[in-house]
């Protein structure tokens, strides 16, 4: 165990796109190797996982007064929340404003009929450049609001792991 300051950074390899012959879905993760198969989305500021579900009680006499004597989980889900700081033509147009993918730069607002979805890897890196935490899920992606102004603060792009048996991770130089 030990103490770490970590960095993240984040890359996608969109559903559909085609790499070293491997078209992008739920069932085929294209490799990492070379890293150009994998897309940066931007830089990264911050990294929160949020891991939420529902859980079912059980409660029973023990022996007069109810305790909790089980806890069932009935659905779990974890998304990724990611501060990054520079847009992009994916982040603005799809993630912001609801979009279809840009063309040449043209877009339709609100014309999006599912949100950014893909293979996403995400890397974790400590105050001494080791990696220590390696991500590669399924998942879809938004931008939370934001409100422009005369500020650089990052935005929030989240990205919901979705269901696979392809989602990996590993976590490394910890101790």
């Amino acid at each position: 165990m030990k103490d770490i300051i970590a960095g993240y950074h984040i890359f996608l390899a969109r559903e559909g796109a085609v790499i070293d012959g491997v078209t992008v879905a739920d069932d085929a993760k294209p490799d990492t190797s070379p890293e150009s198969n994998y897309t940066r989305v931007a830089h990264c500021e911050s990294f929160e996982p949020r891991r939420t579900g529902n859980r079912l009680v059980r409660r029973s006499p023990d022996p007069g007064r109810f305790q909790d004597r089980a806890v069932i989980i009935t659905n779990q889900q974890i998304e990724y929340v990611l501060g990054l700081q520079e847009w992009s033509d994916m982040t603005l147009a799809e993630g912001l404003l609801g979009g279809s993918a840009p063309v040449a730069g043209v877009f339709v607002p609100n014309g999006a009929t599912e949100d950014i979805r893909g293979w996403f890897l995400i890397q974790g890196y400590d105050h001494e450049n080791n990696q220590i935490l390696a991500l590669n899920v399924w998942g879809e992606a938004r931008v939370e609001p934001y409100t422009f102004g005369e500020n650089l603060t990052a935005y929030r792009f989240i990205v919901r792991q979705l269901s696979s048996t392809l989602n990996t991770g590993e976590v490394s130089n910890l101790s």
